[in-house]
C-alpha cells in the first residue's frame, strides 16, 4: 500500500499548476504593443511627403554610386510587400542592366543608403506626432 500524499501537498501542487499555466489568473502576462497615435490628416500628408521625400534620396544616392538612371534603379527596387531581399535584388538587377558587377565599396555604399533610408522612415512617425 502506497503512503497518501498529505492534502497541503496536494493543494500546493494543484495551486501552483494552475498559478504557472498559460492564461492563469495571476500569471504575468505581456504588456500589449502601444496603441500608434492617431494622426491628424495634416501629420498624415507630411508623412507621405517625407516618405517620398527619403526614398527619393536613396534613388539619387544609388544613382550617384552606380552611375544607373533614374529608371533603372526604380526598376531594381522590388514593390512593397514582396517577399525577395531588397539589397539583393537592387544588386542584382543594376549588375544586369549596367552589364558590370558592383564593386564591393559600391554595394557597402548602398548598404549604407539604404540603413539611412530605414533609420528616417523608422524615426518618422515620432516627428510627424511632434508636428
Amino acid at each position: 500500500m502506497k503512503p497518501a500524499i498529505p492534502l497541503s501537498v496536494a493543494a500546493l501542487a494543484l495551486f501552483l499548476s494552475l498559478s504557472l499555466a498559460p492564461g492563469a489568473v495571476g500569471a504575468a502576462q505581456p504588456l500589449p504593443p502601444p496603441t500608434p497615435a492617431v494622426l491628424t490628416p495634416g501629420q498624415v500628408a507630411f508623412m507621405q511627403a517625407e516618405t517620398r521625400r527619403i526614398e527619393e534620396a536613396f534613388i539619387q544616392k544609388v544613382m550617384s554610386i552606380t552611375g544607373a538612371t533614374h529608371d533603372q534603379v526604380v526598376r531594381a527596387i522590388p514593390a512593397k510587400g514582396r517577399l525577395t531581399d531588397r539589397l539583393a535584388r537592387i544588386y542584382n538587377s543594376l549588375e544586369r542592366d549596367l552589364k558590370a558587377p558592383l564593386t564591393d565599396e559600391q554595394q557597402a555604399l548602398i548598404f549604407a543608403a539604404d540603413g539611412e533610408r530605414k533609420q528616417a522612415l523608422k524615426d518618422l512617425p515620432a516627428q510627424a506626432a511632434g508636428r
